[in-house]
């Protein structure tokens, strides 16, 4: 059973990571050159909403149909990468994942020792990542998961200390 859990535990993490290969401005250009006194230069916005048809007039050529395939893929590229222009949000996002981690270990025995430095780091990272993007909800998510932990933490320590303290009073 705890190896069930902990194997769920750990694909929960790492399904949560996201790599963000390549970063694309929106005031970015594709520069084409045909011969080498013609050039022709298309804003990414055009070619995330172009046609094929409009493609292959631009380029002169005919494309395949594996072409057009990854013409598609790479206009779903672009548009993303344009929609989430501004919104590096990868630390935010390690710091929440750091943050909920540790607070989901409280309640696992022996494990509950790896949420305090868990709890720390993601307060960290979560004051950095919304220092940098004060929009960042994962980030301000993080910041506070880290303080609930960290109150848990020092609540139970406080109980444990009082449970202690009250073995030489009986």
């Amino acid at each position: 059973m705890k190896k069930l859990i902990l194997l769920i535990l750990v694909v929960f993490i790492f399904s949560s990571f996201s790599v963000k290969l390549t970063t694309v401005s929106a005031t970015s250009n594709i520069d084409l050159v045909k011969s080498p006194s013609d050039s022709i230069s298309i804003s990414l916005e055009k070619v995330a909403s172009m046609k094929t048809k409009e493609a292959e007039k631009i380029l002169g050529i005919k494309m395949t149909l594996k072409e057009k395939i990854v013409f598609k893929l790479a206009q779903h590229k672009i548009k993303k990468s344009l929609k989430t222009k501004g919104n590096d949000t990868s630390k935010g996002q390690t710091a929440f994942i750091l943050s909920l981690v540790g607070l989901c270990l409280l309640i696992v025995p022996y494990a509950n020792f790896a949420s305090l430095p868990l709890a720390i780091i993601g307060l960290v990272m979560g004051a950095k990542a919304k220092k940098e993007n004060p929009n960042d909800t994962k980030a301000q998510t993080a910041i506070i998961l880290s303080i609930v932990t960290l109150g848990l933490i020092a609540l139970a320590f406080i109980a444990v200390i009082v449970w202690i303290s009250a073995w030489g009073w009986y």
